[in-house]
């Protein structure tokens, strides 16, 4: 954002979203990529005018620019590079720039949480948790998230979608919220086990649930709803699906296969499961957490919104073990 002094200021916040009507931004030190948060053109006399509103955590403002044709690529909540003009200057609050260049591959070194906007996620703090854990993954993982969710609608739908319909984290944020929740979980409980080995339990943590970002839509009423998909295939198929198709788009940065077979077996173990579905058991630190972690994010998220906040029994949930749930008085601590 921008100051009198024509200065930027960081990071952006829903009070200097706004983009500054006299003066234009100065270029140095900006972000080289942003995301798109609204478009909008008319038709001029000689040429299309185009405004958007562009976001990155160290910067927000909006862009205004030309073209003789019409600029089909760009679109609302995808990754972009302004390409400035050699003096930028401001007309009626949008910098005047020469176009935008619309990101087309996965940049590893790119954190999309960066550029999540606060109308995206609200808590500030979620997201910048799933900054940090993403800034401390290896590169070859950091580029395969990126590569999933390059795609700006299917990474907005991830980040405000829910968990579940009627079930734990059914609210918007709530699968996010879920997905870090267990990503911490899982970085810390496999730091007791072995410290230099974490990341992989994160970046499972973070795609254990993805796939839930094309099982729910909204409905009319405002309401989560389950999609074609997400009644006949399920979160487990569709992560599964994106992460076969990245894994053989961008082979120059693939994983070695030995990670990417254990990311898999990660995400699609199970413990109980018949043998003659062909499911396989757990057979890695990760895997068995994830399965423990999982569960108990979601039972004690229930638990917790059942809860009344006094002791005795709580608020009946037909998705709650044991349907309510319960907590004694607390004992006073004597002091000596």
């Amino acid at each position: 954002m921008l100051d009198d002094n024509n200065l930027l200021l960081f990071p952006a916040t829903p009070k200097t979203a706004q983009t500054n009507t006299i003066t234009a931004p100065c270029t140095e030190g900006m972000p080289t990529i942003f995301r798109v948060t609204s478009l909008n053109h008319h038709q001029e006399e000689r040429c299309i005018r185009y405004k958007a509103h562009l976001f990155h955590e160290k910067a927000s403002l909006t862009v205004e620019w030309t073209r003789s044709q019409p600029d089909t690529r760009i679109h609302p909540f995808c990754l972009v590079s302004p390409r400035w003009n050699m003096r930028p200057v401001s007309h009626h609050g949008a910098v005047q720039i020469n176009r935008l260049v619309l990101m087309e591959h996965p940049e590893p070194e790119e954190n999309l949480f960066r550029m999540v906007p606060h109308g995206w996620v609200k808590d500030r703090e979620l997201v910048k948790q799933a900054v940090e854990l993403i800034d401390n993954l290896p590169r070859a993982y950091r580029f395969l998230f990126n590569a999933v969710f390059w795609n700006g609608e299917r990474f907005r739908r991830y980040c405000m979608g829910p968990s579940s319909v009627n079930a734990h984290h059914n609210y918007d944020n709530g699968n996010l919220i879920h997905s870090v929740e267990l990503a911490l979980w899982m970085r810390n409980s496999i730091k007791h086990a072995d410290p230099s080995k974490h990341a992989l339990a994160v970046l499972v943590g973070l795609l254990h649930d993805a796939g839930k970002a094309d099982e729910y839509q909204l409905t009319a009423s405002g309401g989560w709803k389950l999609t074609d998909r997400g009644k006949l295939l399920g979160h487990k198929v569709t992560i599964i699906e994106w992460l076969a198709a990245a894994h053989n788009r961008y082979k120059v940065h693939n994983l070695p296969q030995e990670h990417y077979m254990a990311l898999l077996h990660c995400l699609t173990s199970h413990a109980h499961a018949p043998e003659w579905l062909g499911i396989r058991s757990p057979r890695m630190a990760e895997a068995i957490l994830l399965s423990g972690l999982d569960q108990a994010s979601g039972q004690l998220e229930i638990m917790r919104r059942c809860s009344t906040g006094n002791p005795g029994w709580g608020r009946y949930h037909e998705k709650l073990r044991g349907g309510q749930p319960y907590q004694p008085d607390p004992l006073v601590v004597s002091q000596t």
